[in-house]
């Protein structure tokens, strides 16, 4: 056994630290979180794997757009308007009740954002105070554009002004619980491997999403088009806990330049840019009615299907655009990714001049294929999951947006959680037994001197979920798919770490493989085709409307198996519907 793997934390590396709220994560939502529960008067900490807060979470480098309903005079840019478009966007899958909590506080967000220092305005308009596009299926220009360099950073400074507690390259390993309540967390410093139990009567879960779940072009998983640092672990902590996870089936991806796997796709489609075949036809049409300005979800599905039928490879063209709107993508394409630029100048791309070849990323659980539905933590309108005291928010919970969604559900689930910890009793102290008895279980790892890596673990995952689950999914191999996850359950103890980094991975690795299995469970429940790529079932090509407009919901059972429930919706996709009035009071009035 190395000196480095039998290392055990040094004495006086553990520490107790009592808050109100334990946030896990400190991207958008975490941060707002912590905002909202400031502005309620409670103690909070926040736990962030990355480095500080002003530079960690998806956007860490920055953003080009931002969601946002500004009530401006136009009929489609008021917040009942687009509830009212909700059950289509979502295809009658989603809480609308969450839904109107999140779209009623955008107008809000916006100018809470603005007195935090964020600029939204865009370099190149600048006679106008909101450069606004349409994409994605929205029925609007929601979609601001603007230089978000600096975005991250903005709302780290304003979380960490709240006088919050701030761990950072801390990962959170468990949720610790007491008859069915929350009392906090446990967690370790990535590099120094020192111990913290954070002991709160609230937890908000508010770390991402879930990436490095399929196989990508390059081989590298952490070549992914969404960060990989984001591995599932609220929803990991989620299910060990007792929490429902819903909407799993839905996954997502983007078109990116081939060989680069990267965002931008909004960009692109919010700038006009066409796809056309190998023929040189431009075929989205033929997928969804909105062509390329409709969903995620339809654009990936219109690239599977050209490139199954034989018509690939499949291209970008942005010939018709002049070449001051050329340029104006480019240059807002570097905001977030700020090597993108430098592609297309190595490989001597003018977007004006010809098209440019691009490819379907790897499956990852970001938006579950559409807005206002998300994979992950069922939350209600308050941002509660399914046990008390446990709250979500952002790319891990089921109801988000984008920034604007996390930004929003963020601050409502802080002040939620500030509420809710007001009337509970504070958590009783840890013994000395107990505090050792969960750090053994946490480093075991560290001091296994045979079994498998996480990247040996991960790999596998990758390989199921790309192989048996897809794309396009059927009933024997999804079943198989989950099988095998289901025996690699059986095998996490076996994962090894040579140091408090690779401890991380460890932990990554069995989060990562529980998404899986909900997604494989999920998957296999939804006997239908819905929302497109993001749910495309070969054996059930069409869409059951009688009976898939509902949310499908996983829990963990007995023996560490996943149990399935699901509830019909009600709402209908057809016509627009009134909002109900019961929601239309609760919103105003919240307003």
């Amino acid at each position: 056994m190395t000196e480095t793997r039998s290392r055990k934390a040094a004495a006086g590396s553990i520490q107790v630290v009592e808050a109100d709220i334990a946030i896990v994560g400190g991207g958008v939502a975490g941060c707002l979180a912590a905002v909202g529960a400031a502005e309620i008067g409670a103690k909070v900490a926040i736990l962030e794997k990355g480095g500080i807060i002003e530079r960690s979470g998806s956007i860490a480098a920055g953003v080009d757009h931002y969601i946002a309903v500004l009530d401006e005079g136009e009929e489609w840019d008021k917040p009942g308007y687009l509830l009212r478009h909700v059950p289509v966007v979502t295809q009658g899958v989603t809480d609308l009740p969450a839904a109107a909590r999140l779209i009623y506080g955008l107008p809000g967000m916006v100018k809470r954002l603005e007195d935090m220092g964020v600029d939204f305005h865009d370099p190149d308009k600048p006679g106008i105070p909101y450069y606004r596009h349409r994409a994605f299926g929205l029925p609007g220009e929601y979609y601001i554009n603007f230089d978000g360099r600096h975005f991250k950073h903005s709302i780290g400074r304003a979380a960490r002004k709240t006088g919050a507690k701030v761990f950072e390259r801390v990962m959170v390993s468990e949720v610790l619980m007491d008859n069915g309540r929350p009392k906090g967390v446990v967690a370790f410093n990535i590099r120094t491997g020192a111990v913290f139990f954070v002991l709160a009567p609230t937890v908000i879960l508010a770390a991402g999403d879930a990436n490095r779940i399929g196989e990508n072009a390059s081989g590298f998983p952490f070549d992914s088009w969404h960060i990989p640092y984001n591995t599932g672990d609220g929803h990991g902590m989620a299910l060990r806990v007792g929490a429902q996870l819903a909407n799993m089936e839905f996954t997502d991806s983007t078109v990116s330049p081939k060989g680069y796997s990267t965002q931008g796709l909004n960009a692109f489609v919010g700038a006009g840019a066409h796809f056309i075949n190998v023929n040189g036809e431009r075929f989205m049409f033929k997928y969804d009615p909105k062509g390329e300005r409709a969903s995620r979800a339809a654009l990936v599905n219109g690239v599977v299907g050209e490139t199954l039928a034989g018509r690939g490879p499949i291209y970008c063209d942005c010939t018709h655009l002049s070449e001051e709107e050329a340029q104006h993508l480019v240059r807002t394409l570097g905001v977030d990714r700020p090597a993108l630029p430098d592609y297309f100048a190595q490989k001597k791309i003018n977007l004006s001049k010809e098209p440019f070849e691009v490819t379907v990323g790897e499956i990852a659980t970001v938006r579950a294929g559409a807005l206002f539905r998300g994979s992950g933590v069922h939350v209600d309108a308050d941002a509660a999951s399914s046990v008390p005291g446990i709250y979500a928010a952002g790319d891990c919970s089921s109801m988000n947006a984008a920034v604007a969604g996390a930004a929003v559900m963020g601050h409502v689930a802080g002040q939620s959680a500030a509420r809710f910890a007001q009337n509970q009793p504070r958590p009783e102290a840890l013994s000395k037994d107990e505090i050792e008895r969960i750090h053994e279980d946490m480093v075991r790892p560290l001091h296994q001197e045979e079994g498998i890596t996480f990247r040996q673990f991960e790999d596998e995952v990758r390989h199921i979920v790309t192989h048996y689950i897809g794309y396009r999914r059927e009933e024997k191999y999804l079943q198989e798919g989950l099988h095998r996850l289901q025996l690699l359950r059986e095998r996490e103890k076996e994962m090894i770490a040579e140091n408090y980094h690779g401890l991380m991975r460890v932990n990554e690795a069995r989060n990562i493989r529980a998404v899986a299995e909900a997604l494989a469970t999920s998957a296999i429940e939804r006997k239908e085709t819905r929302a497109s790529a993001a749910h495309f079932r070969v054996d059930f090509p069409d869409t059951d409307d009688e009976n898939g407009r509902r949310i499908i919901m996983v829990e963990q059972g007995a023996e560490g198996k996943l149990r399935v429930s699901s509830r019909q919706t009600g709402l209908q996709v057809d016509v627009l519907p009134e909002v109900p009035p019961e929601i239309l009071a609760q919103e105003e009035e919240a307003v």
